[in-house]
């Protein structure tokens, strides 16, 4: 009887150790799908934003190079020949002065729908010309020796795409491509080609077919927003630090681009990030929406190994009761 017992014993220990053998598996099996699941979410983020980063590069390389390639014309080199004419009332020369660098200007308008004014300023920042021209007569101010864009195309001597700011002729957030203008070692002055920001918001949702899920947004190289895809989802500036102090918009700046989870907004978001190089500088894109959402296939393929678990667990347990009690 003994020895009968000690091997219905053996047996419930054996099949104990199967059982826990099986759940471990299980769990394991369970783990790895679910860090493969998140993976995969995380890496088609990235992959997202970084094909966006290197379309945009790509598109503001072609205003550059538009601006560029126009800023060389004699039209422009020829420097401001009627800077005499030039009024404070007017902000610059008249409507009908400087006629051929205005038609170049007009030219620039008319190929390139990112670019929605053009202007020359003169060395000392004071603008000379813009068109189109009711911008001219809507500034606010004749200097803008200030602006980022021109300290930036001045200082380096090359094309410099600015800092986000407010422009003093529509009143919205504007950046500008600004190319310095010489003749010889001469500093002729600034060639602007103000940039349609609110084509690079259109850009990403039509790269990404409209999607409503995820804001799209860009930072230049101060820490500022430039423009997002989706009001439903918070923007970087609702952080709880300002943009220009948050781990991955430094990352990006630096070079860096990576997948991370940030507090936004009061809740936690899934932030993908990459730089973007543009003239003379680098900005940031990111890929911003709720971790809840995107991580949701996650959380449910892990509730699923839980129950499935639990599931082998109370049959385990259930056979072993059943086991115990059967008679030798």
């Amino acid at each position: 009887m003994t020895l009968l017992l000690s091997g219905k014993a053996r047996n419930l220990a054996a099949y104990s150790v199967a059982v826990a053998l099986a759940i471990i598996i299980l769990a394991a099996v369970g783990t790895a799908s679910i860090n493969a699941l998140e993976q995969e979410i995380r890496k088609k983020e990235a992959s997202d934003v970084r094909a966006l980063a290197i379309a945009t590069e790509g598109k503001l390389s072609t205003i550059a190079s538009l601006m560029e390639a126009t800023g060389s014309l004699p039209q422009v080199t020829a420097g401001a020949p009627y800077v005499a004419q030039m009024t404070k009332e007017l902000h610059g020369v008249p409507q009908n002065v400087d006629a051929e660098k205005r038609q170049v200007a007009q030219s620039v308008l008319s190929k390139s729908q990112d670019i929605e004014a053009i202007a020359f300023i003169l060395p000392n920042g004071e603008m000379y010309m813009e068109e189109p021209y009711y911008r001219q007569m809507n500034l606010t101010s004749t200097n803008f020796a200030f602006r980022d864009y021109f300290k930036g195309a001045v200082n380096s001597g090359s094309t410099y795409l600015g800092e986000v700011y407010i422009s003093a002729s529509s009143g919205a957030s504007a950046s500008a491509v600004a190319v310095p203008v010489t003749s010889g070692d001469e500093l002729k002055g600034v060639w602007i080609g103000i940039v349609h920001l609110q084509n690079l918001d259109k850009f990403a949702k039509d790269m990404f077919d409209n999607d409503d899920g995820r804001r799209f947004t860009y930072a230049d190289q101060h820490g500022h927003e430039v423009v997002y895809s989706n009001k439903i989802v918070p923007s970087l500036e609702e952080a709880s630090k300002p943009l220009a102090e948050m781990d991955v918009y430094k990352k990006a700046i630096s070079g860096e681009s990576g997948v991370a989870v940030e507090s936004i907004g009061g809740k936690e978001m899934l932030v993908a990030y990459h730089p973007v190089r543009v003239p003379g500088a680098t900005w940031a894109v990111f890929s911003i929406q709720p971790y809840d959402s995107v991580i949701k296939p996650v959380q449910d393929l892990r509730m699923q190994t839980y129950y499935a678990i639990a599931i082998a667990a109370a049959a385990g347990a259930a056979l072993a009761i059943v086991i115990a009690k059967r008679r030798p």
